[in-house]
């Protein structure tokens, strides 16, 4: 009986703590979200691919809204799916293979350059 209560206690406050407000970005089934963040103005910035009707992100998609969920500012950052990959190297500079927990930079034949790391 004591669990019960004090299960209900700790949850009445956490219901209000909600966002308050719930917005859909995006138009296709291909798009998604990656990555959500609150900035210093109460607002958020969202990051994700705009993708292409097969499943694959051809874009990247940055939105930034107001604490309100509107979005103030949006852009889309064209990649080329037919890029290939020319080499990776450390963060030195030195050719290398990704390994897992170790920063790495991909280097692709249109100039374009990635920074991963793959965290395990």
């Amino acid at each position: 009986m004591k669990k019960k209560g004090l299960l209900i206690l700790l949850c009445l406050p956490m219901i209000g703590f909600g966002q308050g407000w719930e917005t859909t970005f995006g138009g296709t089934s291909a798009d998604v979200g990656e990555s959500v963040q609150q900035t210093t103005d109460g607002g958020y910035i969202i990051t994700g691919g705009k993708g292409g009707g097969n499943g694959n992100s051809e874009d990247v998609y940055l939105i930034k809204t107001d604490a309100n969920g509107n979005a103030t500012s949006t852009f889309n950052i064209p990649t080329n799916p037919n890029r290939k990959l020319e080499k990776t190297v450390d963060i030195l500079g030195k050719e290398t293979k990704p390994q897992t927990n170790t920063p790495f930079i991909e280097i692709y034949n249109d100039g374009t350059v990635e920074k991963r790391i793959v965290i395990e």
